[in-house]
């Protein structure tokens, strides 16, 4: 499948990952650099401090992929996966298989747009690299199928796109890079994301900053990765640790209001 489709509508990304060649490279291929791997670890980071800390029942993934993030995480007591993608759900069960966490999770083919049709609530639903990639209708209804999936107080995270750094790496980058997936990308300043989740019913609880200062994080990675190895990876995990105002992405925690 060529990569001149462009995702941003419920139609073209599911289309998107019905490919099985997309499904068995996309670890390989979309989180080969430091950065990529440091935004990874940042995630699993992220949903396991929740785990950790509000002791959650049922946990909901909607996109999961290949099970990037399921397999690393601590404290899940009954988890569903959710994708449309059977090959992607395929490659998610090899790993899960290979974690020992089979019981853990349930694998399910479904259409996030129609949640209602799980019967069941979640105290916890997750994402990444999803609801980002839909124009406003379309995220109004997967913010309206998410909160009618959750319980009273339920919380559910996701990645959010920092418009300033966005823009300015399209400026610099008007074309993608060979091999590298077409899909649309929503983008906020912290104000704008805060308005439109309490205009669905969502307060923020956490807003992480992540990959702090992209642009040297990435020339790093792209430079010494190759000759460098853990190295690069380190150097590129400490400049995470120096403050910035302007992060490639957030982590986003938003709590159901009611």
């Amino acid at each position: 499948m060529g990569n001149s489709l462009s995702a941003r509508e419920e139609r073209t990304v599911a289309t998107l990952y019905k490919d099985t060649e997309v499904a068995e490279t996309y670890i390989q291929k979309r989180f080969s650099y430091s950065w990529s791997r440091l935004l990874h670890r940042k995630q699993v980071t992220e949903v396991n401090r929740v785990l950790a800390d509000l002791q959650l029942g049922d946990v909901l993934e909607l996109a999961p992929g290949p099970a990037r993030v399921a397999t690393q995480l601590r404290g899940v007591c009954r988890g569903l996966m959710l994708d449309q993608s059977e090959e992607m759900l395929a490659v998610a069960k090899r790993r899960l298989e290979a974690a020992g966490l089979t019981k853990v999770w349930e694998l399910r083919s479904g259409n996030a747009f129609a949640l209602d049709q799980l019967g069941r609530q979640f105290d916890f639903l997750y994402t990444f690299r999803f609801l980002r990639h839909f124009q406003e209708d379309e995220r109004a209804r997967l913010y309206r199928e998410i909160s009618s999936c959750l319980r009273p107080k339920g919380v559910f995270m996701f990645d959010v796109v920092n418009e300033v750094v966005k823009s300015k790496i399209d400026t610099r980058q008007p074309q993608r890079l060979e091999g590298e997936l077409n899909v649309y990308d929503a983008t906020y300043t912290p104000k704008k994301f805060c308005r439109e989740m309490q205009a669905y019913g969502f307060s923020v609880v956490r807003f992480v900053p992540v990959l702090k200062h992209f642009t040297v994080q990435s020339w790093m990675s792209y430079r010494l990765d190759r000759h460098l190895g853990v190295i690069s990876d380190v150097l590129v995990s400490l400049l995470e640790v120096i403050p910035a105002a302007q992060p490639l992405e957030w982590i986003a925690l938003c709590q159901k209001m009611n």
